[in-house]
């Protein structure tokens, strides 16, 4: 009769991660992890930023093309209408002002105001005019 042996299998090469390893890979992913976040926060606060300052430039630029369009006569009415500044967008205040240069021209200067992380901005558009889009 033969005796079975009971043979142990030891292996010296041993393929796996140890958890020493494993704490380091997520250690380095953490690490370019919160760079990659980081930066992803800061283009997003540039974007909305860069959005409300276009939206600002477009709002002083419809005032101030529609100004032009007018004669002369009528600019320091269409701006005496806007003693009070208009409240556009809940955020936004727009305001203007017509200076004479000359009997036939006309300065008009728009200016767009609001208000982000407490501080006042502004944008401003000037530019002269003969009137009826001239």
């Amino acid at each position: 009769m033969i005796t079975p042996r009971c043979h142990l299998i030891t292996f010296k090469n041993e393929s796996g991660f140890s958890m020493v390893e494993v704490l380091m890979a997520m250690a380095i992913f953490a690490i370019g992890f919160l760079g990659v976040s980081t930066l992803v926060i800061a283009t997003t606060k540039n974007n909305t930023t860069s959005n409300i300052m276009t939206q600002a430039s477009m709002l002083a630029r419809e005032k101030v093309e529609h100004l032009k369009a007018l004669p002369l006569t009528d600019l320091e009415d269409a701006c005496s209408d806007d003693i009070e500044p208009e409240v556009l967008h809940k955020i936004y205040k727009r305001d203007c002002e017509v200076t004479t240069l000359s009997s036939t021209m006309k300065s008009i200067e728009v200016r767009v105001r609001w208000k982000r992380r407490g501080q006042n901005r502004s944008v401003v558009l000037e530019t002269t005019t003969r009137g009826y889009g001239k």
